[in-house]
């Protein structure tokens, strides 16, 4: 990797507002060109010294920082290290803002820079150090993330389980951790149709998971379920009425065994959902995420191979029974329940 300190030079834009990407309306999770498996870990990214305010924009070619220290900063005290991958800005050899861009974009160093600028606000005169980030990929590549206090919080809040069946047979139990910080509506009301506590919708079906059907499987992409009023993917109901909107796409389709709405379309979810079979990032910005699979993933694999590129399945599945998880220990259960069962099995 190249390390250089780098020289201060005229910004050649100022903090634009960020670009926003135009959503296209599907009406179901569509099959990427090429899925791939991953396991999931959080993202590296830049950490700002206890104190230190920084923001962030971005335009098409650039991702421009603001990073406030005090007035008496002279441009001499600023040292600025950039690699394709990693950067630090420091204030007389201490850091200020350091850490990794692996998992924001990657930079070209050469065209990186800083100055030092003042700005005013209500009569009070401010300084702060303007970075300037050349983003290294051509065309618009949206970052989603740069700083550490721009991690979404995925924390699971709550648990839910799903036992699910194969033409009658039990085939193991999947446990999801769910996202109640991010998307705590949606989240809501997942937990209530795992529960069945909201009794019956406006559609006169039970607001509740059990017994409906997978009724979409596509391996090396999702499995799809949730239809709890006419079991075939057109229809569904969630506890709020027959739809409600979009909660937030801060959180990314980015691994097997992440769990997020299905819809018709922009505010129109209900009851179904899928699982992932692997990253989809071009559902990013469609589908509301709101949680993961954190045990029972062997049983989401078995569901894969019943599958078709169609989405047709080969074999009846359904949710059998479902509610939620205590705690951890509860969460740890199901993976010996599950080990359990496929040794029973082999033993038949």
């Amino acid at each position: 990797s190249i390390s250089r300190m780098l020289n201060t030079r005229q910004m050649s834009s100022r903090f634009a507002s960020c670009s926003s990407t135009t959503r296209t309306p599907i009406s179901r999770p569509s099959l990427p060109r090429n899925a791939g498996r991953k396991s999931w870990k959080a993202k590296a990214l830049l950490k700002a010294a206890e104190g230190c305010q920084v923001s962030w924009k971005q335009t098409v070619d650039e991702v421009l920082v603001k990073v406030h220290v005090s007035p008496e900063v002279r441009g001499r005290d600023i040292q600025l290290e950039v690699h394709p991958k990693r950067m630090a800005l420091r204030l007389n050899g201490k850091p200020l803002l350091e850490g990794s861009l692996a998992d924001a974009g990657e930079v070209a160093v050469d065209e990186c820079y800083w100055t030092l600028e003042n700005e005013e606000a209500d009569g009070v005169t401010s300084k702060y150090v303007a970075l300037t980030l050349s983003k290294k990929s051509s065309g618009y590549m949206s970052w989603d993330a740069l700083l550490e206090a721009d991690r979404v919080d995925m924390s699971v809040t709550d648990r839910a389980f799903l036992d699910v069946t194969v033409n009658g047979a039990p085939a193991g139990r999947v446990a999801i951790g769910l996202f109640g910080n991010a998307v705590p509506k949606t989240v809501a009301n997942f937990t209530a149709l795992c529960t069945g506590e909201k009794g019956t919708g406006s559609l006169g079906k039970p607001l509740h998971f059990k017994g409906s059907p997978f009724h979409r499987i596509i391996p090396g992409f999702m499995a799809q379920g949730g239809d709890i009023t006419e079991g075939n993917g057109m229809g569904g109901e969630s506890i709020y009425g027959p739809k409600f909107e979009d909660e937030g796409f801060r959180v990314k389709h980015e691994a097997a065994g992440f769990v997020a709405m299905a819809n018709a379309g922009p505010n129109t979810n209900s009851s179904q959902f899928y699982i992932l079979f692997g990253p989809t990032p071009h559902l990013d910005g469609k589908h509301v995420v709101f949680g993961r699979v954190i045990a029972g993933m062997d049983v989401v694999r078995r569901l894969e191979s019943f599958g078709t590129q169609s989405g047709s399945c080969l074999a009846e599945i359904r949710i059998a029974d479902c509610g939620l998880l205590a705690d951890e220990a509860a969460v740890e259960a199901v993976t010996e329940a599950n080990k359990a069962l496929q040794l029973d099995k082999a033993a038949a």
